[in-house]
């Protein structure tokens, strides 16, 4: 679902759940032959580290933040070891729910035991990953030069599981902790979960608040905002299997976090997938919240002049078709196709013709509304309705391009709109789906 958040100011306030989560890399990288900086946490935890006010290397900066990251015990002693000349602007309260968010990450794999410095290239891809293709979104470039520190493990219990890796500004020989970098992946962190927080405790008009700015045309009324809130409070409610603790974090940035989650039931029920919702900041520096939620629609039939006429899938009778629509004005045939075209209105027969092209009965498959009243789908959609209107029924409708289908039984039928420029309804196809 496109949700561009457009405030930054208007995060919640407090502190949104902690996930249990981890933290996404490229997969492609995993087996290269790496050349990489390894710290032994074994040496700092036995010998100590005597921190003066001097400027510590960037070695000792990780090893702080390594520590802190292992143990809540460690956060406070780890961060009154830091030199504030260094701290570039980190709180306390900050860096403290930034290590407790790895510290999840980390439980997946076991207990660190080392750390290492990606080199160049493993730290151009893992930005890279982070950035993605789309100039529509902030790259992490914004926050300078850093190097990325990635958790090792001699006794890894998952060792397909993301790694777990953090930030240290630099400034040529110069190292701090990458103060705003942390800060704004709190930030972004809080409002994601702030979303999930509002779906899970069903807070329709909270999750209304949040999705609001998303939508600036006039088409989006308060009415049509407040049916997609409640769209997807009742999608997860009644589809996501997995509970909010399950959500699994597998990149954690500033500019881009991806969530999955492990357990969502399709549109039948029967199985098991997951689904990825992603937040990204963008270039004006509003968020934009990607969560893909699927249009089902029931049975449509085809009505005629408010009463149900036709049945996708079924088959007529010649005299059937007219005794319900009238005398077509035009009889059209291609090769066991039968096309009836009324005012305003065309269907489509398969139907077996005999050598004079004569046709006693057809199966219907697929119905064209181009003008008039007099024909609908269903009993709610018509031609000239607003794409508004539309939205009440189907409120993400917009997110598919117009586009859904349903299963009756005797077939998969589509259903799709095309508008005018003022966003009138001018076609409306329902016809059964191919390939």
């Amino acid at each position: 679902m496109k949700k561009c958040i457009n405030s930054l100011k208007s995060l919640i306030k407090g502190t949104a759940r902690k996930a249990l989560a981890v933290v996404m890399c490229a997969a492609f990288i995993t087996g290269m032959a790496f050349s990489f900086t390894g710290c032994k946490l074994i040496d700092f935890f036995s010998s100590g580290l005597n921190v003066s006010l001097n400027s510590l290397s960037e070695t000792e900066l990780a090893r702080l933040m390594t520590n802190a990251i292992l143990s809540e015990r460690n956060v406070a002693d780890c961060y009154n070891k830091l030199p504030s000349s260094q701290l570039n602007g980190l709180s306390y309260s900050m860096f403290s729910e930034y290590c407790s968010i790895l510290r999840k990450c980390s439980q997946e794999h076991g207990t660190a035991d080392s750390f290492r410095i990606l080199n160049e290239t493993e730290k151009n891809q893992y930005f890279a990953l982070i950035d993605g293709s789309d100039n529509e979104f902030r790259s992490v470039d914004v926050y300078g030069d850093m190097d990325v520190i990635e958790l090792s493990y001699s006794q890894d219990k998952n060792p397909e599981a993301s790694p777990v890796r953090f930030t240290i500004a630099k400034n040529g020989d110069k190292y701090a902790m990458a103060g705003q970098y942390i800060t704004d992946s709190m930030l972004a962190y809080s409002y994601i979960n702030h979303y999930f927080d509002m779906i899970d405790d069903g807070n329709i008009d909270g999750l209304e608040a949040i999705i609001k700015s998303t939508y600036d045309s006039d088409i989006y009324m308060n009415s049509v905002i407040y049916a997609k809130a409640n769209y997807i409070a009742d999608y997860y409610m009644l589809k996501v299997k997995s509970n909010a603790e399950e959500y699994q974090l597998k990149l954690f940035s500033p500019t881009h976090i991806t969530y999955v989650i492990p357990e969502v039931f399709n549109g039948d029920g029967d199985s098991i997938f997951s689904k990825t919702v992603e937040l990204r900041l963008q270039n004006d520096g509003s968020f934009f919240v990607q969560d893909d939620i699927p249009v089902v629609i029931n049975e449509l039939r085809f009505f005629g002049d408010g009463e149900s006429k036709l049945r996708m899938g079924s088959s007529y009778t010649k005299e059937e078709i007219i005794a319900l629509l009238g005398e077509p004005v035009i009889v059209s045939y291609d090769e066991g196709i039968v096309i009836l075209t009324y005012s305003g209105m065309t269907i489509r027969l398969d139907a077996d013709l005999d050598k004079d092209n004569n046709w006693t009965s057809g199966r219907l498959s697929s119905v064209v509304l181009r003008k008039d009243d007099r024909f609908t789908i269903g009993e709610e959609l018509f031609i000239g309705m607003n794409i508004s209107e539309l939205l009440l029924i189907y409120p993400m409708f917009d997110e598919c391009d117009f586009t859904a289908s349903f299963q009756n039984g005797d077939g998969e039928f589509v259903l799709s709109f095309q508008f005018d420029d003022f966003g009138n309804v001018t076609r409306i196809r329902l016809g059964e789906a191919v390939g």
